[in-house]
């Protein structure tokens, strides 16, 4: 018999090799220090066999992304706002954050009466498609998709003051043609794989200001960047779906925890195999995604075609047992999942 080692998921530098060796996992050790590490399998020969993307070796699943026949789907012009980001507070501009959506389903009340409500987010990723949580779908009648909103209560939002007044009315209320949710999308023990697209019955209208879309990490260069340690930017109405929300679109910067940590708190919960590489934590005190949407996003400032865009990478799958506590939000990881969403979507 071949003898196995455990080592360190961490000393491998690829996270293309990460999500490889995620399916090895056997256990987590802690150390003296009180750190904890994520520990694999392997033969003595693994570090022969498993190639490094990050050295300019090829890897079949990159190169699946890379070279895949939807790509040119997710449009390039992408992730540019039109607002001058507002310092401090948790206020949007009604253009910093176009690509957002609006999910409502289809409820009844106690007296049996249909009645529709905003009850997760999404953002925009193509003039067809929407993309959330698979837990704001599975299981629910999805009433339509509302683009380009920023004030819930008002047909006509305004903002600002003069001369830097500003209104937008440009609202387009969209049919979801269909619902598609990761195949592997479970909640129990815990919630995995959590993530779905929606494709609307017509071409979203990008001719106006407060409606474009978001970039998606699809080259290799962006699903490499590092998340741990950075400070990312949710944003939503903070609805859940208990209804809850705020009227005005609001955004949160979070620190992303670092990968060991989280699989460190996912794994007090349930099997961290089931998480790790596939999800990513963050927030802290007072500060998570009980400030945005289920399903809507977790962005990154970064260089997309030579310019600085905003970029999603992550979806908010489920928050802390308290708002606002110390314990963090969890995110899908959008990096995880690139492959999956453009086998998914069509012209």
């Amino acid at each position: 018999m071949e003898r196995q080692l455990c080592q360190d998921v961490m000393h491998w530098p690829s996270e293309a090799i990460r999500e490889e060796l995620s399916k090895s996992l056997c256990g987590i050790k802690k150390a003296d220090d009180g750190r904890r590490s994520i520990m694999i399998c392997c033969s003595d020969f693994a570090p022969n066999v498993l190639v490094d993307s990050r050295q300019g070796e090829r890897v079949e699943t990159e190169n699946n992304i890379d070279n895949h026949s939807n790509i040119g789907l997710l449009p390039e012009n992408c992730g540019k706002q039109f607002d001058d980001r507002i310092i401090g507070g948790n206020f949007t501009g009604i253009y910093e954050f176009p690509w957002m959506a609006l999910i409502s389903h289809v409820d009844k009340d106690s007296n049996g009466i249909e009645k529709r409500q905003f009850k997760c987010g999404g953002t925009i990723i193509s003039s067809r498609y929407i993309l959330t949580a698979a837990h704001c779908v599975s299981e629910k009648t999805i009433a339509g998709v509302r683009v380009g909103e920023f004030d819930i209560r008002s047909r006509r939002d305004c903002q600002g003051e003069w001369p830097n007044y500003v209104c937008e009315d440009h609202l387009q209320n969209l049919r979801v043609e269909k619902a598609i949710i990761h195949e592997a999308y479970s909640t129990s023990p815990r919630v995995i794989n959590d993530i779905a697209i929606l494709r609307v019955n017509k071409e979203i209208d990008f001719s106006f200001k407060n409606v474009k879309p978001i970039c998606l990490p699809i080259w290799k260069e962006l699903r490499n960047v590092s998340l741990s340690g950075k400070r990312a930017t949710v944003a939503g109405w903070g609805v859940t779906e208990t209804g809850k929300a705020s009227n005005i679109l609001q955004k949160v910067t979070v620190p992303i925890m670092a990968e060991a940590n989280c699989a460190e708190f996912l794994g007090r919960y349930s099997d961290p195999r089931e998480h790790t590489l596939k999800n990513f934590c963050a927030g802290e005190i007072g500060k998570d995604s009980c400030n945005g949407d289920s399903g809507g996003p977790l962005m990154l400032f970064e260089v997309y075609k030579d310019n600085y865009r905003m970029i999603q990478y992550g979806i908010v799958s489920y928050g802390p047992i308290q708002c606002g506590s110390a314990s963090p939000g969890v995110y899908t990881d959008i990096t995880k999942y690139m492959k999956w969403i453009l086998d998914n979507i069509k012209e």
